[in-house]
């Protein structure tokens, strides 16, 4: 029996890596056919398209919320076609993602909600409650450490699942349609947000969206996809893909402002 060949990517930069990858829901019915994208390590991309292109089952392809039906699908070195079970944890770990519902723990503050990312991840409690609180201070929720999610505007809950989703590092951040439920303005500083990730601490991100304005406001590379293909590939302008990447780095608190917190409800 011939050994199957695996799929490496052309760059050692490349984190995300599909290559004539498709999902058939049914015979009839296929999500994504024979899509190829590279992404390369510190980019910024929007997949665009309209409602049923197939873009955010693209994403959970990615993220392997979905297994794709055929094609290779490489993420940070992880063979997604072929990955045991047991290493899935391992992989997501490395991703930070965000959606348009938020996800966020209704029953849980604000603080929680961040540090639950922290938890499962088991990190020390005197590290986790740094981690959180920068991460809190970075999306402008540092004030509101305390409140109920179900008291935060939709735009609050955004920057909280934001804050959740970067607390650990990651190495990729996935967003799909984040700012689908929220107000132009709004969507405007979540959007924001993003792109200081990207390029303050060279994160790689890829944002699902439908909002044509955002994208052309933002002057980053652009994918589109119409009836589940992959029909063009836009580069960014010149200023944002010369930006010099920084490490992703927290800056620490002092231990004596950790004293004036009060975690609990």
């Amino acid at each position: 029996m011939a050994r199957r060949k695996v799929y490496t990517p052309e760059s050692d930069d490349v984190v995300i890596s599909l290559r004539d990858v498709s999902k058939q829901y049914t015979k009839q019915a296929a999500a994504v056919t024979g899509a190829n994208l590279e992404v390369r390590e510190g980019e910024f991309v929007f997949v665009t398209g309209e409602t049923g292109s197939g873009k955010s089952t693209l994403v959970k392809i990615i993220m392997h919320e979905l297994k794709a039906s055929s094609g290779e699908v490489n993420v940070l070195g992880y063979d997604l076609s072929r990955i045991g079970h047991g290493k899935i944890p391992r992989f997501r770990r490395n991703l930070g993602i965000v959606f348009q519902d938020f996800r966020l723990l209704k029953d849980r503050n604000v603080y929680e909600n961040v540090a639950f990312a922290q938890r499962i991840i088991m990190v020390p409690s005197a590290q986790m409650k740094r981690n959180v609180l920068n991460m809190l201070d970075m999306v402008g929720m540092s004030d509101k450490y305390k409140r109920k999610v179900t008291q935060l505007s939709g735009g609050e809950q955004q920057r909280v699942a934001l804050a959740r989703a970067l607390v650990n590092k990651p190495l990729i951040l996935l967003a799909d349609e984040p700012t689908g439920n929220l107000d132009a303005d709004t969507a405007w500083e979540i959007m924001q947000l993003i792109d200081k990730v990207n390029r303050d601490y060279g994160t790689t991100v890829l944002v699902v969206t439908h909002d044509r304005s955002i994208v052309e406001r933002m002057h980053k590379r652009v994918i589109e996809m119409k009836q589940g293909e992959i029909i063009s590939d836009t580069p960014a302008k010149e200023e944002d893909i010369d930006e010099e990447e920084e490490i992703f780095e927290y800056q620490d608190v002092d231990a004596d402002d950790l004293d004036n917190y009060d975690y609990d409800d």
